[in-house]
């Protein structure tokens, strides 16, 4: 590869890390909208003037009693690449392979997802219930996946165990079930985006359909799996919690003692 493509790949990674809501402010406020209009006066002061306002409005962003994207504006668009750009390149293989194609250092390729994550886990821990917060993200991401609910299986198939995980955390981190879901929506609950559905090409009795859940700060570690199967006499239901970016957040977590 020459060195002009190669300064090229590497303008390209920029450009795109360059777009992370850790970096720029009219990405952030992209990526956690919709809010009220006073929540995001409060977080974003900058944007508490009639020029600011023009800028956002031109991008498509809608300033009501609600601040929201607009459908199919250039707002919309930058916030749903900016899912996609998290997930690239919180990807370790394909970080390396930028790397050896630039011929620099695995370190030299940004992370967006974990640059992000960083700053969305120092918030939270700066919150009254900071270390709950912690714990409980901790005891998350030791899992890869959750077994949410399961219909028409035998009683020697893995029972589901997303309550029991759930009633465990209420137990370890002495929190009422208020304080749980408070929990629950800062760090793995949230608005589900319909990512695709499999269906099985010799039968359509059985089908799986992916859901992304986006938490309140965008950390957006569960991938909802709902996969259903039909016979002439039974059907079977099989919803699981895949979680995800887990080394990264798992890494990130160690800072906090």
């Amino acid at each position: 590869m020459s060195e002009r493509v190669k300064k090229h790949l590497i303008n390209l990674v920029n450009a795109l890390t360059n777009l992370s809501p850790s970096r720029n402010i009219l990405t952030q406020l992209i990526l956690l909208l919709p809010r009220d209009r006073a929540t995001i006066n409060r977080s974003f002061p900058e944007i508490v003037s009639p020029v600011a306002e023009d800028i956002l409005k031109s991008l498509g962003i809608e300033i009501e009693d609600t601040v929201k994207t607009k459908a199919d504006s250039f707002a919309e668009t930058i916030h749903m690449h900016l899912h996609r750009i998290f997930d690239l390149l919180d990807d370790e293989e394909v970080r390396s392979n930028l790397a050896v194609l630039a011929d620099t250092h695995i370190d030299s390729i940004p992370n967006p997802y974990a640059e992000w994550a960083e700053l969305v886990l120092r918030k939270l821990s700066e919150r009254p219930n900071g270390k709950k917060i912690i714990e409980f993200l901790k005891m998350v991401v030791e899992r890869e996946s959750f077994t949410v609910k399961k219909e028409g299986y035998s009683k020697k198939v893995t029972r589901p165990d997303w309550q029991l995980f759930l009633d465990e955390a209420k137990r370890k981190l002495k929190v009422s079930p208020a304080e749980l879901e408070e929990l629950l929506r800062l760090t793995v609950k949230g608005k589900s985006e319909f990512l695709g559905r499999y269906i099985n090409k010799y039968t359509a009795r059985f089908k799986t359909e992916y859901y992304l859940l986006h938490t309140e700060y965008c950390l957006d570690l569960i991938l909802s799996e709902r996969s259903e199967s039909y016979g002439l006499s039974h059907r079977q239901l099989d919803h699981r919690y895949r979680v995800r970016h887990r080394d990264t957040i798992r890494r990130i977590l160690k800072v906090f003692v």
